[in-house]
């Protein structure tokens, strides 16, 4: 028989010289094989591989399994492309907040500073005020403690109370 040729339907499994046993197919699904290749032989070659290939399940569960796992291989990047965006997102939306934050607080600290700076120039004033006040104040001292610094006895006298 000549590669390419049609064999006759009416052969065994045992008399071709590639099937068989051996190759895994019983003599009536051969046989079956053949007459449905009688059917379908608008020049095509017949083959164990092409049996398998047209009704074996086991090529066909394999492109399937194949098959899923790269759809899931391509959904997991997909979700792994969407959660990378919104890690991201996330990553950029507190990168700003801090920065806003850190503004926030420089101003606030600007502002205390300058707080701090009025409030002892007033208190320079008041202690001024004060020591100009103290030739002339009528509120005994014997009672109140003088510092030994040139503070004035008042004010000592408003710290304890």
């Amino acid at each position: 028989m000549m590669p390419g040729q049609i064999p006759d339907p009416s052969l065994t499994a045992g008399s071709l010289p590639s099937l068989g046993p051996l190759a895994g197919i019983s003599a009536t699904t051969l046989t079956d094989q053949l007459k449905f290749s009688e059917l379908c032989s608008l020049g095509a070659m017949l083959s164990p591989l092409h049996f398998l290939a047209r009704h074996g399940k086991r090529s066909l569960v394999l492109k399937d399994e194949m098959e899923e796992e790269e759809e899931r291989r391509k959904r997991r990047r997909e979700k792994n492309k969407v959660a990378a965006a919104r890690c991201r997102n996330k990553k950029k939306e507190r990168t700003d907040f801090l920065q806003k934050e850190s503004e926030r607080l420089e101003v606030v600290n600007s502002e205390l500073k300058a707080q701090i700076e009025e409030l002892k120039v007033e208190r320079q004033q008041l202690i001024h005020m004060l020591n100009l006040h103290r030739p002339t104040c009528i509120v005994r001292t014997d009672s109140i403690k003088t510092p030994e610094s040139e503070a004035n006895p008042l004010l000592e006298q408003l710290k304890e109370k």
